[in-house]
């Protein structure tokens, strides 16, 4: 089988935030992996594929920042009614994207 990621994920429990734009449906969980490109965790509620999601991300080191994301796959899990949910970031400030690529290059180095 084919690997379709371009990037690296690692495990990541991070504090994360989320709106569904426009709606005010909004939650907070803990993210499950992360990439350069995006992030994977869990909803309580069915939100549509290719919805805009505004995220705020918050890192161990209390660095915090917002990007907008899209949904790109969303799967139920049986056990418990929640959704586990992949988006990809489509805005993000240049300054996130640099922390977030030295936080996974420390994270192979160290594993």
């Amino acid at each position: 089988m084919e690997e379709r990621r371009r990037y690296i994920r690692i495990p990541e429990k991070l504090q994360i935030f989320y709106e569904v734009v426009p709606t005010e449906e909004r939650g907070e969980y803990i993210t499950r992996d992360i990439s350069q490109a995006g992030i994977s965790f869990l909803v309580h509620d069915f939100i549509p594929k290719d919805s805009c999601l505004k995220i705020k991300l918050t890192f161990r080191t209390s660095f915090t920042f917002e990007a907008l994301s899209r949904l790109v796959w969303i799967r139920e899990r049986s056990y418990n009614g929640d959704y586990e949910v992949g988006v990809e970031f489509i805005n993000m400030p240049q300054e996130a994207k640099t922390y977030l690529i030295d936080c996974i290059k420390t994270h192979i180095v160290h594993y």
